[in-house]
């Protein structure tokens, strides 16, 4: 009878932590579907930003969206090497899909334009409505100071992080932006997601923008 409980005990431990597990990699269209995942261990560009300078107009349609954040775009571009650049037809697009082209909370409220997490408890932090805000889970969307800091970041993290070294590969031997998006494979759990992008890019940015 002991060892029936103690077995039980065990199995139910086991459940539980599946279930956790399960529930912090939420991807449903509620959850940040993107994962920053582990930084490369090999030295890196050093990428150096200045803070942001531009704000980003996300309460005046999309066409103000594009704009605005083409403009952040060329602000932290201008102290940035040019090998360290990304496409910004690739910068919108995920935008535009992460955020609704701009008109979600995560953006509005948090100044997260590309569904960022943090790991980290005691930053600044939100959490899909229907959630106890209160309570940390392991992870929470990130807050920005400003919707051009979260650019910031979602450059360096594409320039930085182990998950986009094939990007970074694919960039250097002079890959097209429909190639590059392509190894972003890893930056949701879609497996429709590259596909979705490339969709934006070419019909919602491609012959409808001078970006």
């Amino acid at each position: 009878m002991k060892l029936f409980s103690i077995t039980f005990i065990i199995a139910g431990l086991l459940a539980f932590a599946i279930a956790n597990e399960q529930m912090n990699n939420c991807t449903d269209d509620g959850c940040a579907d993107f994962y920053d995942g582990k930084e490369d261990t090999t030295p890196a560009p050093i990428v150096k930003i200045e803070p942001a300078n531009y704000t980003i107009n996300t309460t005046n349609g999309k066409d103000d969206f594009v704009m605005t954040l083409s403009q952040c775009i060329d602000y932290h571009y201008s102290t940035l090497p040019k090998e360290l650049h990304i496409p910004k037809k690739i910068i919108i697009a995920q935008a535009a899909l992460e955020t609704g082209w701009g008109t979600s909370r995560f953006a509005n409220e948090g100044n997260n334009l590309f569904g960022i997490r943090t790991f980290d408890k005691d930053s600044k932090w939100l959490l899909p409505i229907g959630w106890d805000q209160n309570k940390w889970i392991g992870w929470g969307v990130k807050v920005y100071d400003n919707k051009c800091d979260s650019v910031k970041d979602y450059i360096r993290i594409i320039n930085t992080v182990f998950a986009y070294e094939n990007f970074r590969e694919v960039r250097e031997n002079g890959g097209d932006v429909y190639e590059l998006v392509d190894t972003l494979d890893k930056y949701a759990t879609k497996q429709t997601y590259t596909e979705l992008v490339k969709k934006v890019i070419m019909y919602n940015i491609e012959g409808v923008y001078e970006l």
